[in-house]
């Protein structure tokens, strides 16, 4: 359903400017969209050990562009109408209900469904996330404001500005809200709910401090508006790239354990810790790629739930949704086993040890 409102809402977002001129129109989509693939192209980059499901992707992308653009887009000029002042509803209105609209995905999509909780397990899926809703929305909201003026000289002004001081706003503060998402599910008492309010005032605050500056400051506004995109951004692709790492460490750390218990087998466990050597193995797997992604896949996941409960461990009992989880993607791998065996040994199968592989988190190894 929320495919389908946010497909509309884009669209709608599109037609209101039909009646632009064809060159202008195309200048402003090229320019915008060559920013959202730069921000998608990162954001897969971040997303290579564990991807998130294309459909989740894309929803989170057309949340972003439709669902969260338009219901800010209405609440925004009526705010702007009523007060008779499109700054009060720039500096006041905009940080309040855009980070609100753009959150809400990941507590309305992702977390209220057993499928999305599942998917929402590491802090590269927290950042992921968030910025494909941020990217959504600023795809959006670009092109309609270069498209506002009736000439190509305005428009050209307003591009070359917004790709100097706003081309990834909306991004960060989402991933600012979404990694506080992602701590308030790892935390415990009061900090639960915290966190993703601490993340979300900051979130707030920050788009506040951009508006205003550039509302009510002229120039110096503009440079204030430019450094706090520079620092937010730069701290946030360093955040990216050590959660990547953690994800990877992760994988490594919890792979003697999923052989140990018989999920995995050493021989996968040789190459499931490099990126390079999947994409052979994949290659290798022919008509049956898919198979072997998913078993990749859920290895991937189990190593990472197992991390999870590890650090969660250290401070009591870890919550009974993630050990259930564990069991699932247990079980998931156990019976995908026998037919990856038989695709990896080039159709003719290993005969396996007799036995069920250990079910348990946490469980005793056996001599």
């Amino acid at each position: 359903m929320f495919l389908v409102v946010g497909g509309v809402g884009t669209l709608l977002g599109l037609l209101v400017f039909l009646d632009r001129p064809v060159t202008q129109s195309l200048v402003a989509v090229v320019t915008f969209t060559v920013v959202l693939a730069l921000g998608v192209a990162f954001v897969r980059w971040l997303d290579k050990w564990e991807p998130e499901p294309p459909l989740f992707i894309i929803g989170a992308f057309v949340w972003g562009a439709g669902v969260s653009a338009l219901i800010s887009g209405i609440v925004n000029s009526v705010v702007g109408l009523s007060l008779q002042s499109e700054s009060v509803a720039a500096i006041y209105s905009a940080p309040l209900i855009e980070e609100s609209t753009k959150g809400l995905f990941l507590v309305i999509v992702l977390l209220s469904t057993r499928r999305g909780r599942a998917e929402f397990n590491s802090l590269t899926d927290a950042i992921v996330y968030g910025a494909m809703v941020g990217l959504g929305f600023a795809w959006i909201e670009h092109i309609s404001y270069a498209l506002m003026p009736e000439t190509m000289v305005d428009s050209t002004q307003i591009i070359m500005i917004r790709l100097v001081l706003v081309a990834y706003l909306h991004p960060m503060l989402t991933i600012i809200v979404s990694i506080g998402i992602w701590a308030g599910l790892n935390a415990r008492g009061p900090l639960r709910l915290g966190w993703p309010f601490l993340a979300w005032c900051l979130a707030v605050g920050l788009h506040f401090l951009h508006n205003s500056s550039m509302e009510l400051l002229g120039d110096g506004g503009y440079l204030i508006a430019a450094g706090i995109e520079l620092l937010v951004f730069t701290g946030l692709v360093i955040v990216g790239v050590v959660a990547r790492r953690q994800e990877r460490a992760t994988l490594l750390q919890q792979l003697p354990a999923l052989v140990h218990f018989g999920w995995i087998t050493p021989l996968e466990a040789g190459w499931l810790h490099d990126l390079t050597a999947r994409r052979r193995m994949v290659a290798a797997a022919g008509s049956e790629k898919g198979l072997l992604r998913d078993f990749i896949q859920n290895v991937t996941e189990l190593a990472l739930i197992r991390g999870r409960l590890d650090r969660a461990q250290r401070g009591g009992e870890p919550p009974e949704s993630w050990i259930r989880l564990h069991g699932e993607l247990a079980d998931l791998v156990h019976h995908q086993r026998p037919e990856v065996h038989r695709i990896l040994s080039g159709g003719g199968g290993w005969t396996q040890l007799p036995g069920a592989p250990g079910q348990l988190w946490g469980a005793n190894p056996r001599s």
